[in-house]
């Protein structure tokens, strides 16, 4: 027997800090300092899920807007990552008949109303969606479409995965898909076909759109909310956080902590937690 050793995540050690000691019943508070352990990588905000827990409650944090807390319902979860952008979307395929998604809404849709359509290993792309496959980049590293791949076949299924018969395991093919859905460019990434209990047909993606142009579930409501917390970063790019960068944690609005509270800071990178150093008690 093989051994399987998933290749998401990181190895990166996170460090936390308290930067300034003087916490007010205020709510514009810097929270905790955030920092790699030597030898860290730089690591996508697409694919960075920060939450503080402070006093037993738990707060998103990201550089601006976080997903709505029940937004997420059915067969489809979706969660917005750190960088306020793109989505982790994870479908439930695991019955015999098609889970239909609407891409731009992030919602479980139906058969005359779809993006894409799951059911297991099976994916396809609605009539009307054209695409193409940019091989070896990811989701953060194509910045442009070029017109003439674009494929109108949404005949047949996606050859989106590699069938690892060592370890019998699904592996996404590195790439990134860009598809154009009411004259708007998404790019999306498979993560993964297992979902955190690694449990098979749950199909998860990276999703968001080229050049970060609004589309509908990024403005609605009832999917998207600001964050009580907020990131800040020497970064302008804000494509990475860099192996080398400090980034602090600040209240957005809201007072996470007065004075003195317990902490945590819980970190996940591609859907996969990260090692912290957490304090218990910041003042």
């Amino acid at each position: 027997m093989v051994s399987y050793e998933s290749p998401l995540g990181t190895n990166n050690r996170v460090i936390v800090s308290d930067p300034s000691g003087n916490l007010s019943n205020g709510s514009t508070d810097e929270l905790v300092n955030l920092a790699f352990a030597e030898g860290g990588e730089d690591l996508a905000w697409s694919s960075v899920q920060i939450e503080v827990i402070a006093d037993e409650q738990q707060y998103t944090c990201s550089f601006g807007s976080q997903s709505a807390e029940g937004s997420s319902e059915g067969k489809i979860t979706s969660t917005l990552g750190a960088d306020g952008a793109t989505f982790t979307t994870i479908i439930d395929a695991t019955l015999d008949t098609f889970t239909y998604f609407d891409l731009p809404n992030q919602q479980e849709s139906n058969e005359s109303e779809h993006t894409m359509k799951f059911s297991k290993t099976d994916i396809f792309f609605s009539e009307g969606v054209q695409w193409t496959f940019v091989e070896n980049q990811d989701i953060g590293e194509i910045a442009s479409a070029n017109s003439s791949t674009w494929s109108n076949d949404t005949d047949n299924r996606l050859e989106w995965y590699t069938y690892d018969i060592a370890v019998h395991r699904v592996d996404p093919n590195r790439g990134t898909y860009l598809l154009m859905q009411d004259e708007i460019i998404y790019k999306l990434q498979f993560l993964s076909y297992y979902n955190e209990a690694d449990e098979s047909r749950f199909p998860t993606m990276l999703i968001s759109s080229l050049n970060k142009t609004e589309y509908p579930a990024l403005s609605d409501p009832s999917l998207v909310i600001p964050s009580p917390c907020l990131i800040e970063s020497d970064d302008e790019t804000l494509s990475h956080w860099n192996a080398t960068e400090t980034i602090t944690l600040l209240e957005n609005g809201i007072d996470i902590c007065s004075r003195t509270c317990s902490f945590e800071v819980v970190m996940l990178f591609e859907t996969t937690e990260v090692k912290i150093d957490n304090i218990d008690t910041i003042v």
